[in-house]
């Protein structure tokens, strides 16, 4: 309101209550809520969403942002590309090789994503 907005809104239980509460034909939200779980992100009706997450630098991923030249699974993502080194890329590999042969193994890698 200090801002010149005229109308301002507390959402009692934050936004995750309202999605759970308000039915989508009437809710005012839009696009993705980003979550502090392996979900990453929710959409309107609490299930997860598209986005990933940048294991380098935690930052969530779009669909687009998989498609950059700059994404590498595990390594960077347009986000942090050109802050990491080529020795933290060099390990970050490794632990992604580490990630995908025990995926192969079907075992779970202590650093995979869960879910």
């Amino acid at each position: 309101q200090q801002q010149g907005f005229g109308e301002v809104h507390h959402l009692r239980g934050g936004i995750l209550k309202y999605l759970e509460q308000v039915p989508e034909a009437e809710s005012r939200w839009q696009g993705e809520c980003f979550v502090f779980d392996q979900r990453v992100s929710v959409n309107a009706d609490l299930t997860q969403g598209d986005y990933q997450q940048c294991f380098a630098c935690r930052h969530p991923v779009s669909a687009e942002d998989m498609r950059s030249e700059l994404y590498e699974a595990g390594v960077s993502c347009p986000h942090c590309h050109e802050r990491d080194d080529t020795a933290r890329r060099a390990s970050l590999r490794e632990r992604q090789k580490q990630v995908d042969l025990a995926d192969q193994r079907g075992e779970q890698h202590i650093g995979a994503r869960q879910g």
